[in-house]
């Protein structure tokens, strides 16, 4: 898919997930003023906090896809690690909300009312939001979105919650024990708290940029099947995400009588190789360190002019090498160390 696709599709989504969700809000609100459930009500009240996030994961969705300028450069997609911690804080929010209004009912619960109907109403709010949730999820993995991703999870839990919720006045309207339905209220609270919880350090760590192994090591086994004689060493791999653009840099070591045409061919094979692979919008920059003497004898480079000492085994690529290995001729010291311990 290209820029233009990926937008579409992300914007689709977010639409109808605020569609979604103030169909939904109405419908709680109803079943609240029917039954009169404390339970009913927290559902309710979660459902604000999914309208809110939707009406901001919309406007999040539509700022990321705007193309880099003077004033932004690397573009706008980071501002989708702003609104997934937004929802977070905002289901903080709704949790607190429900604690407050729940606990003093412990004390003194209420006669409930119109029980079936609420039931019913909450069932089918609970199968729309589960559908819904499955279609933000998926799309948002689809089209790496952080926004649509939590907006999903945050879906998601809102289905847990209806779920306990309707548990408890099933349990009520059995046992006639009205004590139950404050504290569901509050076990949903509990449940809401834990993914808000969740989000917000999942907001934080894409923001600071955090590593992710997964990817690193699918990205070293890509690079290590398409690596050629005189790709040498590489080190300081990094990767991180702006929107739905994924930035990668790392440095390699090249044979140093190589001019800048060869550099820059093993360059662009290297960004068509990755684009092949990763089902991703890529930015990749590679820097090209020369050779020194110190690598000879990992180099397999045939017939080199300036070899001064014999190849005797290759350093086989991996994850460690890939992040810390040590670029020559800095740090030659260190690097001889470590090429001595690998061969050991």
């Amino acid at each position: 898919m290209n820029q233009s696709d990926i937008s579409y599709i992300r914007q689709r989504a977010s639409w109808i997930s605020l569609t979604v969700g103030i169909s939904l809000l109405f419908l709680k609100f109803g079943a609240y003023v029917m039954t009169d459930s404390t339970a009913v009500l927290s559902d309710a009240l979660e459902s604000i906090i999914n309208v809110v996030a939707a009406s901001f994961a919309v406007f999040s969705v539509w700022q990321s896809s705007r193309p880099p300028d003077e004033r932004y450069p690397y573009g706008y997609g980071k501002i989708e690690f702003f609104s997934s911690g937004f929802e977070g804080a905002l289901i903080f929010v709704a949790a607190i909300g429900i604690l407050v209004t729940a606990i003093p009912q412990l004390f003194a619960p209420k006669v409930l009312h119109q029980l079936d109907i609420g039931l019913i109403l909450l069932i089918f709010g609970g199968v729309a939001n589960y559908l819904l949730g499955l279609y933000l999820i998926r799309t948002g993995h689809q089209v790496h979105s952080d926004t649509l991703i939590a907006d999903g999870y945050h879906v998601r839990t809102d289905v847990v919650t209806s779920a306990g919720v309707v548990v408890g006045l099933i349990l009520v309207r059995i046992t006639g024990w009205a004590v139950l339905d404050p504290a569901i209220a509050c076990l949903v609270a509990l449940n809401i708290l834990f993914t808000g919880w969740r989000l917000v350090g999942s907001s934080i760590a894409n923001l600071m940029d955090r590593a992710e192994p997964t990817f690193l090591e699918l990205l070293t086994q890509a690079l290590t099947r398409m690596r050629m004689p005189g790709w040498i060493a590489p080190h300081r791999l990094r990767s991180w995400r702006s929107g739905a653009l994924r930035y990668i840099d790392f440095h390699l070591v090249l044979p140093r009588f190589w001019d800048l045409t060869q550099a820059h061919s093993v360059s662009i094979t290297i960004e068509h190789g990755l684009a092949d692979v990763l089902d991703e919008e890529l930015q990749i920059i590679i820097h090209m360190d020369p050779c020194s003497s110190i690598h000879c004898h990992v180099c397999d480079l045939p017939d080199c002019t300036l070899r001064e000492a014999a190849f005797e085994q290759d350093i086989a690529w991996s994850q460690i090498e890939f992040i810390s290995g040590p670029p020559p001729p800095l740090q030659e010291e260190l690097w001889e160390q470590h090429l001595g311990t690998v061969q050991k």
